[in-house]
């Protein structure tokens, strides 16, 4: 068995891999950039050195730096985790010129099926289906639009590195299909390093389902049975589960037995996953993940194994742990929701900044990555936490799941936790009645928030954040002032006074808009007065609750509340939703569209301009593009809201931005 082992990751896989090598006797280390010198891991973990800056081309992406660090803390052998190297053929065979044991299959098998078109051509070989189209990888454009061309629409266009949903594009039409062959090439690059790309046949409305495998490098795979991840946006996974109970058991038993067969050709070692798409006539092989997966914990929630456990004694002692018979039968239900910091209502941007205030709710499995005080940076996948609920029957666990959700306070960043809420509500997922494509239709067909509801969300937190603010109060924030206990809501409507007795002194931006923000005076018994643009809420909060939260009355209706504020910024939970504001003084704030005929476009994320598609005095309208913004290996777009000239451009390709930061002035010149 190994001494020490070096973790070449970071988050909450780094943290999770750590516990089980420590329950089994071995020492281990990990590293950092100079961006998660503040990271739960590092902290967690107790040993961990610096190996570069913190981009991960220039820390977790550098094989010669994991190396030396593996060297000065003396590892015997090197466990990547998932993403950054761990399907790095490289550092496989550097581990091995030095004498390092990988914690992965050797470097044949992830040249293999690190490449897409090759993992395609090996299952053809085989016998198992693939989805049709070209095999070819290229990066050339011009050759990837003939592909294109020659395929029936919709097609994909996949990064043959590519993970995550990165790299990956959905064609349905030849009038976009450059913008998104070129795309998926940069992402590629970005993201893996290369932009080679295959086109293939796009299944409409697949389910998506994986088996999980263990193979001992001498021919011997077992399976370990399935998952269903069909519960999908952007191609990125969101609720997984185990075992699957959507499909034939006689389909099961073929892709366990098409994956065990892919895996013993190659003499795989460690543990891979192997995923298809499935439809009621089809059952594709799409790629082999060599790796450990995000999602493997509802494997080990039904099996009651650890597959970071065996996954090293299959490695250290050459050897399958169990044969296949030993390999438990999947007991009750399990479901993963993986929370991130991110915007549902502008896209999933990620969500950048300080987490000031953290935590779980009971009843479920957290492999967390962050506690307050970390950082989400823009240079790192923004994976919170992951949720796993494990119980006898599915629908107990989706019950499990979403009362663990509902109690989870997540304060600083945005975060999808209300998503997930809804998500968990709807009757697709209750019935199970998915495939890959229901979020992105339940997002279209999902109405904008109730602006009344905003409006008077907005009034309640600012009316804490004034006060918080306004008396100097700690991290804590307004809930640590006793003097805010007892306080009871009066909406005194006689007393309430008008819109323009009320000056606006406050801009808020919201993920969903902007608002214009003034204070009345407090009456006697507590209540306040606030004014968003030309309503007037009547605000007063009542006692602080055990948990630090507090109960806040609009227009009667009583809300727990539980909030963090600093001087430009204030974010809170407010029953199953989320609020967050960026606030400035009106004085500084430029204006709108609605005051001079100046339009300010901000940025939505933190991130670097990668790309500015106009010129000042250039004409533009709705929809057009101004310029694209890279955050987390991900492109946005930046549109033009309304019709105008480019009056002034605050941004330059190569430069940093804010959220919320301004990048063009559009003026009407109509």
């Amino acid at each position: 068995m190994y001494e020490k082992i070096l973790i070449a990751n970071r988050g909450e896989i780094a943290c999770r891999i750590a516990r089980t090598l420590r329950r089994m006797g071995i020492s281990v280390a990990t590293v950092h950039s100079t961006a998660d010198a503040n990271a739960l891991h590092v902290r967690e973990i107790g040993e961990s050195i610096l190996i570069g800056e913190g981009p991960a081309r220039e820390s977790y992406l550098d094989v010669e730096a994991i190396l030396r660090a593996a060297q000065a803390c003396r590892a015997d052998a090197i466990h990547p985790g998932f993403g950054f190297l761990s399907e790095n053929p490289l550092l496989a065979r550097r581990c091995a010129d030095l004498g390092i044991e990988f914690i992965g299959p050797d470097a044949q098998a992830l040249e293999l099926f690190g490449d897409k078109a090759a993992a395609k051509t090996l299952a053809k070989r085989l016998g198992v289906p693939t989805a049709d189209g070209s095999s070819q990888a290229t990066d050339d454009v011009d050759q990837v639009m003939v592909a294109v061309g020659q395929s029936s629409l919709p097609c994909v266009v996949k990064a043959v590195q590519g993970g995550g949903g990165k790299g990956m594009r959905v064609i349905r039409s030849l009038d976009t299909a450059r913008g998104a062959v070129e795309a998926a090439i940069r992402e590629g690059r970005s993201s893996f390093g290369d932009g080679r790309v295959i086109v293939e046949r796009y299944l409409e409305r697949p389910r998506h389902i994986e088996v999980q495998i263990l193979g001992d490098g001498r021919g011997n795979v077992v399976h370990l049975y399935d998952r269903e991840c069909s519960l999908q946006r952007r191609h990125q996974k969101v609720i997984e589960e185990a075992p699957v109970c959507s499909i034939p058991d006689a389909v099961r038993q073929r892709l366990w037995a098409h994956s065990v067969e892919l895996c013993q050709a190659m003499r795989y070692r460690g543990l891979g996953t192997v995923e298809f798409a499935v439809t009621p006539d089809a059952a594709v092989f799409l790629e082999v993940n060599p790796r450990l997966q995000v999602e493997h914990p509802v494997t080990e929630s039904v099996l009651g194994l650890d597959l970071v456990e065996l996954q090293v004694r299959t490695l250290a002692e050459g050897r399958l742990p169990m044969p296949p018979e030993q390999v438990p039968v999947p007991r009750g239900h399990a479901v993963q929701a993986r929370l991130y910091a991110e915007d549902p209502r502008r896209g999933f941007l990620p969500s950048t900044g300080r987490i000031e205030a953290f935590r779980v709710g009971p009843g479920v499995r957290a492999d967390i990555g962050v506690v307050a005080g970390c950082d989400i940076s823009p240079h790192y996948d923004p994976m919170i936490a992951k949720l796993i609920a494990h119980d006898d029957a599915r629908d107990k666990a989706l019950l499990r799941l979403r009362e663990a959700l509902a109690q989870t306070v997540v304060l600083g960043v945005v975060s999808n936790r209300s998503f997930l809420l809804e998500l968990l509500d709807t009757a697709q997922a209750r019935n199970n009645d998915v495939d890959t494509e229901t979020i992105d239709r339940w997002i279209a067909a999902s109405g904008a928030m109730d602006e009344g509801r905003q409006v008077r969300h907005v009034a309640a937190l600012m009316a804490i954040w004034r006060r918080e603010t306004s008396r100097g109060n700690g991290p804590d924030g307004a809930w640590s002032d006793p003097s805010l206990t007892g306080w009871r809501l009066s909406r005194g409507r006689a007393s309430r006074p008008s819109v323009d007795e009320i000056g606006l002194r406050h801009v808020v931006s919201t993920p969903s808009g902007r608002h214009r923000v003034g204070f009345g005076a407090t009456t006697g018994n507590g209540a306040w007065p606030v004014r968003v643009d030309d309503e007037i809420v009547t605000v007063t909060m009542g006692p602080v609750l055990a948990d630090g939260s507090c109960l806040v009355e609009l227009d009667g209706s009583t809300l727990r509340l539980t909030a963090a504020c600093r001087p430009q910024h204030a974010w809170a939970t407010m029953g199953d939703e989320q609020i967050t504001l960026d606030i400035a003084p009106l004085h500084s704030a430029r204006k709108d569209a609605h005051g001079d005929g100046v339009g300010a476009v901000l940025a939505p994320m933190m991130g670097m301009v990668i790309a500015i598609h106009v010129d000042k005095g250039q004409r533009v309208k709705p929809g057009d593009p101004l310029a694209t913004i890279e955050s987390m290996k991900m492109e946005m777009p930046i549109v033009a809201a309304a019709e105008g000239e480019v009056g002034w451009i605050g941004c330059s390709v190569g430069g940093k931005v804010e959220r919320n930061q301004e990048l063009f002035r559009i003026a009407d010149a109509s």
